[in-house]
């Protein structure tokens, strides 16, 4: 019986979506209107600070395209007491249950800021690939330096997160390189360049996400130390997604 039921489910077919930003230019649009074209918004909202000696603040503001690449910038100099301006984009699509995301992109040279590739349904489902950029090669005595790729706690108890720091194969400030996180039920993979450079199999999101990117500070020499104090941008030439959905 059972493979009679089977066989009588609807095949799903995978979504994709694949945007060069290089492609912008020639579009005659708005940044907002070539976002909302390929399924992307930018975010605008407040984060206060926890644990953090700053809260961050998303700006639609702080979103461009420009030479080619989607900007995510991080302003500088935010004085004691200030919201950090900062960047995020997002999949209009909420309902993302596995797939291949790839980000093709070049990280900021300034310290003080984490740029973020990840899904997220809320702070117990997430999958993150994260650029710290105070810690490329050095850390101190909370951060281990490298690309932080995490599994969030899936029972809210961020002490117990599935993490690892891997060296960075090539200096990720100073060219393109592809990022890519491959999400499945029993495990998330990391790659970069087309290299496996890290699998994390406890804690796999497993609820329905938005897949998004950010740019932001906390201050907190425990994550992202800064705030910049000049602006740090995050610039994505390319976005290549292939996903389920729910």
């Amino acid at each position: 019986m059972l493979p009679i039921l089977l066989a009588l489910l609807p095949l799903v077919a995978a979504k994709t979506l694949t945007v060069d930003f290089s492609t912008f230019a020639s579009s005659g649009l708005t940044v907002a209107e070539f976002l909302d074209q390929h399924q992307l918004y930018r975010s605008a909202y407040n984060v206060t600070p926890a644990e953090d000696p700053y809260g961050h603040q998303f700006r639609t503001e702080n979103v461009d395209i420009q030479n080619g690449y989607l900007t995510l910038k991080v302003s500088g100099g935010t004085q004691p007491g200030g919201l950090v301006p900062s960047a995020e984009v997002g999949t209009y699509d909420s309902n993302i249950l596995y797939g291949t995301f790839k980000t093709t992109a070049i990280s900021s040279p300034v310290p003080g800021v984490c740029h973020g590739f990840f899904t997220y349904k809320d702070d117990c489902q997430e999958a993150d690939i994260e650029i710290l950029t105070s810690f490329y090669n050095t850390g101190n005595t909370y951060v281990q330096p490298g690309l932080e790729l995490t599994n969030q706690n899936t029972a809210c108890d961020h002490t117990h997160n599935t993490n690892t720091a891997v060296p960075y194969p090539a200096d990720p400030t100073t060219g393109e390189h592809e990022y890519t996180l491959e999400w499945s039920a029993s495990a998330v993979k990391y790659y970069f360049d087309g290299q496996l450079v890290g699998t994390l199999n406890t804690n796999v999101p497993s609820q329905p996400s938005s897949f998004l990117w950010n740019s932001w500070s906390g201050g907190n020499v425990k994550w992202t130390a800064g705030p910049p104090t000049q602006d740090a941008i995050l610039r994505i030439k390319k976005i290549d997604l292939t996903y389920q959905t729910a």
